[in-house]
């Protein structure tokens, strides 16, 4: 939109063809996520529709009358089709010969039909807030960035709200392998393992620490990269998010586990229409002292504020809201292993 008015300023023919509003949002613990078409407008539509009660989970896709094209979608209580189905959508994928498996629960054992990043066109949109496509990052690998920074660093996909970061980081795995180089599933620079199996280390071994974990498995100083031991730690022994073993490289969305102790919550506030003034942000400030929370500036430029009990939230957002803050979406994340 903002591309259209310029050149229009400018003197050039332009017009705006519309926007792709999908988009997917975490409600007090409840995924919910919207593509397309979700309400079947388009003439001829046909809609599957999944609906478990118990676990309360809501699916629905639209598709084309000839059932070839995903028109629409929308998931709440589980968002996890959520990347398959968007990039169906936005690059015209065909459908697979029964699409409803692609929300419905596998009772087989057999895997989900998927869409894996090779069926990806070149022209496919990875990033939406800074317009990255496939073959952009393909062209950065081939350019050198063979690591999930350096490629931040060339495209500046993953850089903004950070939703991407998994995609991205697929895609140039899959580019590095058709180039013959080497791929590891390592978490991080300080541990030669995969999240899955430094979780199974944490388990078996009843590690309680990130200090002790970082000891005995890995190398070099802790830092924010090396999120996942922290994930971990918390998965597994529950521990009070605060704790100085712990807390320290934490980042703002591994650090959260409201369903098990309500110890772990907190609060992300984004100022009514964007503009913060200087008492807004004294009283941000004072909220977090007042409670003793750990507060960090996103890439989004939310203000996240980590570590408050359950019975503290009510209190917390009516300071919040009386010095003119609303819960942008107020997030309540769980460290899953």
């Amino acid at each position: 939109m903002a591309r259209v008015t310029a050149k229009q300023l400018l003197g050039d023919q332009a017009s705006f063809s519309g926007a792709d509003m999908s988009t997917k949002l975490k409600l007090m613990g409840v995924d919910v996520a919207s593509i397309g078409d979700a309400h079947g407008k388009t003439s001829g539509s046909r809609t599957y529709q999944f609906s478990d009660e118990r676990k309360q989970v809501y699916k629905k896709m639209v598709v084309s009358e000839c059932g070839k094209q995903l028109l629409g979608a929308v998931m709440v209580g589980d968002a996890s089709e959520y990347g398959t189905l968007l990039q169906m959508m936005l690059n015209r994928i065909e459908l697979p010969e029964a699409p409803e498996f692609l929300i419905l629960p596998q009772s087989d054992g057999k895997a989900k039909p998927g869409l894996g990043v090779d069926a990806l066109p070149a022209a496919a949109q990875i990033c939406s807030c800074n317009n990255v496509s496939k073959g952009d990052l393909c062209a950065a690998v081939s350019a050198g960035a063979t690591d999930i920074g350096s490629l931040k660093c060339a495209t500046q996909a993953g850089t903004s709200c950070g939703g991407c970061v998994p995609l991205v980081t697929q895609v140039m795995k899959a580019e590095m392998k058709k180039q013959g180089l080497a791929v590891n599933n390592h978490l991080c620079e300080h541990f030669p393992y995969s999240r899955q199996e430094l979780y199974h280390i944490v388990r078996v071994e009843g590690v309680r620490s990130f200090g002790e974990l970082l000891t005995k498995h890995g190398h070099g100083l802790a830092a924010t990269s090396a999120t996942g031991g922290c994930e971990h730690l918390a998965s597994c022994w529950n521990e009070f998010v605060l704790k100085k073993s712990t807390h320290h490289c934490r980042t703002p969305t591994t650090t959260t586990s409201p369903t098990s102790s309500g110890r772990h919550v907190f609060g992300r506030a984004t100022h009514a229409g964007r503009r913060v003034t200087p008492d807004g942000l004294i009283a941000v400030g004072e909220v977090a002292k007042k409670y003793g929370l750990y507060t960090k500036i996103t890439g989004g430029q939310r203000v996240d504020l980590f570590g408050a009990r359950v019975e503290q939230l009510p209190f917390i957002w009516e300071e919040l809201i009386a010095a003119g803050f609303e819960s942008g979406h107020a997030y309540g994340n769980r460290c899953a292993p």
